[in-house]
Protein backbone atom coordinates (compact mmCIF):
# COMPACT_ATOMS: atom_id res chain seq x y z
CA UNK A 1 0.00 0.00 0.00
CA UNK A 2 1.20 3.50 -0.76
CA UNK A 3 1.81 5.55 2.36
CA UNK A 4 1.99 9.24 3.13
CA UNK A 5 4.82 11.29 1.68
CA UNK A 6 3.22 14.28 0.01
CA UNK A 7 4.06 17.86 0.81
CA UNK A 8 2.25 21.03 -0.17
CA UNK A 9 4.97 21.90 -2.72
CA UNK A 10 4.76 18.40 -4.22
CA UNK A 11 0.96 18.69 -4.41
CA UNK A 12 1.25 21.94 -6.37
CA UNK A 13 3.97 20.57 -8.66
CA UNK A 14 1.92 17.47 -9.45
CA UNK A 15 -1.24 19.42 -10.31
CA UNK A 16 0.75 21.93 -12.36
CA UNK A 17 2.10 18.98 -14.37
CA UNK A 18 -1.42 17.55 -14.77
CA UNK A 19 -2.57 20.94 -16.05
CA UNK A 20 0.25 21.25 -18.60
CA UNK A 21 0.18 17.63 -19.76
CA UNK A 22 -3.55 16.83 -19.75
CA UNK A 23 -5.91 19.69 -18.93
CA UNK A 24 -4.71 22.94 -20.50
CA UNK A 25 -6.78 22.76 -23.70
CA UNK A 26 -9.97 21.29 -22.26
CA UNK A 27 -13.13 23.41 -22.25
CA UNK A 28 -13.67 22.88 -18.49
CA UNK A 29 -10.49 24.84 -17.71
CA UNK A 30 -10.68 28.43 -16.50
CA UNK A 31 -7.61 30.02 -18.08
CA UNK A 32 -7.74 32.90 -15.59
CA UNK A 33 -6.77 30.53 -12.76
CA UNK A 34 -3.53 28.79 -11.83
CA UNK A 35 -2.64 25.92 -9.54
CA UNK A 36 -2.09 27.27 -6.04
CA UNK A 37 -2.11 25.94 -2.47
CA UNK A 38 -3.86 28.36 -0.12
CA UNK A 39 -4.05 28.52 3.65
CA UNK A 40 -2.27 25.27 4.46
CA UNK A 41 -1.88 24.83 8.20
CA UNK A 42 -1.45 22.14 10.79
CA UNK A 43 -4.61 20.24 11.69
CA UNK A 44 -4.24 17.38 14.16
CA UNK A 45 -0.63 16.99 13.01
CA UNK A 46 -1.53 16.89 9.30
CA UNK A 47 -1.33 19.61 6.61
CA UNK A 48 -4.75 21.02 5.65
CA UNK A 49 -5.58 23.69 3.07
CA UNK A 50 -7.26 24.48 -0.22
CA UNK A 51 -5.95 23.46 -3.63
CA UNK A 52 -7.00 25.79 -6.44
CA UNK A 53 -6.65 24.50 -9.99
CA UNK A 54 -8.00 25.88 -13.27
CA UNK A 55 -10.63 23.08 -13.24
CA UNK A 56 -11.61 22.54 -9.57
CA UNK A 57 -11.10 23.72 -5.98
CA UNK A 58 -10.76 21.19 -3.16
CA UNK A 59 -10.06 21.11 0.54
CA UNK A 60 -7.00 18.83 0.88
CA UNK A 61 -5.49 17.03 3.84
CA UNK A 62 -1.94 15.71 3.49
CA UNK A 63 -1.52 13.11 6.25
CA UNK A 64 1.55 13.09 8.47
CA UNK A 65 0.78 9.53 9.58
CA UNK A 66 -0.31 6.31 7.89
CA UNK A 67 -3.82 6.59 9.39
CA UNK A 68 -5.56 6.33 5.97
CA UNK A 69 -2.83 4.45 4.06
CA UNK A 70 -4.82 1.20 4.07
CA UNK A 71 -8.07 2.83 2.90
CA UNK A 72 -8.99 1.94 -0.66
CA UNK A 73 -8.87 4.56 -3.39
CA UNK A 74 -12.17 6.48 -3.47
CA UNK A 75 -13.43 5.51 -0.03
CA UNK A 76 -14.98 8.23 2.09
CA UNK A 77 -13.99 9.26 5.58
CA UNK A 78 -15.49 12.00 7.75
CA UNK A 79 -13.32 14.38 9.74
CA UNK A 80 -14.52 16.55 12.61
CA UNK A 81 -13.81 20.27 12.46
CA UNK A 82 -15.08 23.02 14.75
CA UNK A 83 -17.60 23.91 12.00
CA UNK A 84 -18.85 20.30 11.73
CA UNK A 85 -18.10 17.03 9.96
CA UNK A 86 -16.65 17.12 6.45
CA UNK A 87 -16.65 14.08 4.16
CA UNK A 88 -13.32 13.48 2.41
CA UNK A 89 -12.40 11.09 -0.39
CA UNK A 90 -9.24 9.03 0.02
CA UNK A 91 -6.74 9.17 -2.85
CA UNK A 92 -3.85 6.74 -3.18
CA UNK A 93 -1.32 8.46 -5.44
CA UNK A 94 1.99 7.00 -6.63
CA UNK A 95 3.79 10.34 -6.24
CA UNK A 96 2.07 11.95 -3.26
CA UNK A 97 1.07 8.88 -1.31
CA UNK A 98 -2.24 8.92 0.52
CA UNK A 99 -4.17 12.17 0.76
CA UNK A 100 -7.76 13.23 1.43
CA UNK A 101 -9.85 15.74 -0.49
CA UNK A 102 -13.28 17.32 -0.24
CA UNK A 103 -14.78 19.07 -3.26
CA UNK A 104 -15.47 22.77 -2.80
CA UNK A 105 -16.08 23.63 -6.47
CA UNK A 106 -16.28 20.89 -9.10
CA UNK A 107 -16.23 23.71 -11.67
CA UNK A 108 -14.38 26.99 -11.30
CA UNK A 109 -15.55 28.44 -14.61
CA UNK A 110 -17.46 31.28 -12.89
CA UNK A 111 -14.53 32.44 -10.74
CA UNK A 112 -13.30 35.65 -12.39
CA UNK A 113 -9.62 35.57 -11.40
CA UNK A 114 -6.95 34.11 -9.12
CA UNK A 115 -7.47 36.80 -6.46
CA UNK A 116 -11.16 35.85 -6.10
CA UNK A 117 -10.28 32.13 -6.00
CA UNK A 118 -7.71 32.84 -3.29
CA UNK A 119 -10.26 34.90 -1.32
CA UNK A 120 -12.77 32.02 -1.49
CA UNK A 121 -10.11 29.54 -0.35
CA UNK A 122 -9.11 31.74 2.58
CA UNK A 123 -12.78 32.15 3.56
CA UNK A 124 -13.22 28.36 3.57
CA UNK A 125 -10.19 27.94 5.82
CA UNK A 126 -11.52 30.59 8.20
CA UNK A 127 -15.08 29.19 8.26
CA UNK A 128 -13.80 25.65 8.84
CA UNK A 129 -12.60 26.63 12.30
CA UNK A 130 -15.68 28.54 13.46
CA UNK A 131 -17.47 26.58 16.17
CA UNK A 132 -20.72 24.94 15.01
CA UNK A 133 -23.96 25.13 16.94
CA UNK A 134 -24.98 21.59 15.94
CA UNK A 135 -23.36 18.21 15.36
CA UNK A 136 -24.47 17.72 11.77
CA UNK A 137 -22.19 17.77 8.74
CA UNK A 138 -21.36 21.11 7.19
CA UNK A 139 -22.28 21.75 3.54
CA UNK A 140 -19.99 23.27 0.91
CA UNK A 141 -22.25 26.33 0.79
CA UNK A 142 -21.93 26.78 4.55
CA UNK A 143 -18.15 26.44 4.31
CA UNK A 144 -18.03 29.13 1.63
CA UNK A 145 -20.43 31.56 3.25
CA UNK A 146 -19.95 30.84 6.94
CA UNK A 147 -23.76 30.84 7.33
CA UNK A 148 -25.10 27.70 8.99
CA UNK A 149 -28.63 26.34 8.68
CA UNK A 150 -30.27 25.67 12.02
Amino acid sequence: MIDMKGTVDELVRQFEAIYVEHMRDLPIVNGRLAVEAVGFRQFEGHQLGVLITPWFMNLVLLPATDRWADNAQGTMTALDFPSGKIDFTVTQDRELGTYLSAVLFCSVSDIPDQAKARDLAQQVMQNLFIEAKSERSVSRRELLTGVRRT
